[in-house]
């Protein structure tokens, strides 16, 4: 798949990044079904606003700093034996160019679609939005409990515009 995508002209990158998100979502999709469980627990909200909030600060300066490896490192340790810095970095490659501030969300209350909860096999998930207007970032994101520390297994963030554009961050540190 990477030969393909380097293969692909610019004015077709759009199409193959918005197919990769698909995938990336029918693959969090398959991977809830194989974790749902009928014996759900709710999770703390406050708890999951840290957890959320610290995973959107993680992603927010990988893009800023084009350094996915803490990233990478911070994660349980299934997401990385199947995930090296690149795949990260292709995975976030349209939450990158769209120049929407993460951080922002740090000031939000997130809307949750699936509330955060822990089912049976101990995997902690919550699925939602924050409205960053004239943004909406979407998040599925999937946990897994770690010598005492949520550690991310399963991720996807994505950007939804409304109607206005994005004005475009300078990045005043990278070279």
């Amino acid at each position: 798949m990477v030969k393909r995508l380097t293969l692909m002209t610019p004015e077709r990158w759009g199409f193959g990044l918005l197919r990769l998100a698909l995938l990336l979502c029918v693959f969090l999709a398959t991977a809830g079904n194989a974790y749902a469980d009928d014996d759900i627990k709710k999770f703390d909200s406050s708890e999951a606003a840290r957890v959320l909030w610290s995973t959107f600060l993680a992603i927010e300066q990988a893009n800023d700093t084009l350094n996915y490896s803490v990233f990478r490192e911070i994660a349980a340790p299934e997401f990385q034996r199947k995930n090296t810095t690149e795949d990260i970095a292709e995975l976030f490659y349209g939450l990158r160019k769209s120049g929407v501030d993460l951080s922002r969300a740090l000031l939000l209350q997130p809307e949750y679609e699936i509330a955060p909860q822990i089912g049976a096999t101990g995997l902690l998930r919550m699925r939602g939005k924050f409205a960053m207007p004239p943004e909406v970032v979407n998040f599925d994101l999937l946990y897994q409990m770690i010598y005492g520390e949520w550690r991310l297994l399963g991720v996807a963030v994505v950007t939804g515009m409304e109607e206005a554009k994005i004005e475009k961050r300078r990045f005043w540190f990278r070279k």
